[in-house]
């Protein structure tokens, strides 16, 4: 399923939806989901829409099967009968341009960024750390500076070297601790396109004292991930996915999500070891061999009004515009 978080206008206000798409129009499972158990005789359809669809992508997640299952029945229902309303009068189906879409996860508790790609870190570093080999290293970031696609990018007023970092990410379905590396695809609820947004001179400053990222990637909106999570069971082959990133309608990526020198496994079973991972936690593979601003073929910074869209395939595209903070 394509899944995504998204907010509607009401009279009294925006409210979060979580809908699916299908052909291009996204359909709100939960008051879709009324409907559908309505047609199938039960006698508290809204009651059992809520419990197995509903409005919250974490909670859908725990779910596990239960809401993936429905969700699969509920838009075959649609595609096949195409009620006109829900049970409450409330609209079913919506076009793209109806909605706000916000990340998937609107707020995650935690985000693990990961560095499985040697030519990334070559370019960072120049020559490789001897660690680097040992097992996948990663960094932590708090999901209160995450956005979706369409938000601005504030370039802080700190930074002369604003950057991007083009990656493949997921979250976590279900909770769990020490997980094997054979076991981790199966604590994966989904995948998103993800842009974790730098202030390189300030990173740099940090690592001096051996700290950070701290203001190199702490700032307002510097996490952008979207447009949607495209769940496991529909992305078998997300270890080799075209990866292209434009600025101002300009290719400067082109590489592919193959390459790895760790695995998805490796990783989440080194972030798990004697931790637990939970539902709605997100980790991102790392940034791509020509995956930042000066290896790519821009070579050089992002600048106030640059426009930077991110596409993998199989999963869609973000695009923001960096503005003065």
């Amino acid at each position: 399923m394509r899944l995504y978080t998204v907010e509607v206008k009401t009279p009294v206000g925006g409210v979060q939806r979580l809908m699916a798409e299908a052909d291009g129009m996204l359909v709100d499972l939960n008051a879709a989901g009324g409907v559908y158990y309505q047609a199938q005789g039960d006698t508290n359809p809204q009651q059992l829409a809520d419990a197995n669809l509903p409005n919250d992508m974490v909670t859908f997640f725990r779910n596990g099967a239960r809401s993936l299952e429905a969700g699969k029945a509920v838009m075959q229902f649609m595609q096949t009968n195409a009620p006109a309303q829900g049970l409450a009068g409330q609209q079913l189906v919506y076009r793209m341009c109806d909605v706000t879409v916000l990340a998937p996860v609107t707020k995650p508790n935690i985000i693990f960024d990961g560095m499985v790609y040697e030519g990334h870190v070559k370019h960072h570093y120049g020559e490789i750390p001897a660690g680097y080999y040992k097992r996948p290293v990663w960094n932590t970031q708090s999901g209160s500076t995450v956005v979706g696609t369409g938000a601005p990018l504030f370039k802080p007023k700190y930074t002369e070297q604003f950057d991007f970092e083009f990656e493949l990410g997921f979250y976590i379905g279900k909770r769990g601790r020490d997980i094997q590396p054979d076991e981790a695809l199966d604590y994966v609820a989904g995948f998103t396109v993800f842009n974790d947004v730098s202030a390189r001179d300030a990173q740099a400053d940090e690592a001096v004292m051996a700290l950070g990222p701290a203001k190199g990637k702490f700032f307002r909106n510097s996490l952008v991930m979207g447009p949607c999570v495209v769940t496991r069971d529909e992305l078998p082959d997300y270890d080799d996915l075209a990866m292209t990133a434009r600025v101002n309608g300009e290719i400067v990526t082109e590489n592919r999500t193959s390459g790895m020198l760790f695995t998805l496994g490796q990783l989440v079973a080194q972030i798990s070891q004697d931790a637990y991972l939970n539902p709605g936690d997100f980790i991102a593979l790392g940034t791509s061999p020509e995956g930042n601003a000066t290896c790519s073929k821009l070579g050089r910074w992002l600048e106030v009004g640059d426009e930077i869209s991110f596409t993998i395939e199989k999963i869609g595209t973000i695009c923001n515009k960096v503005v003065e903070d």
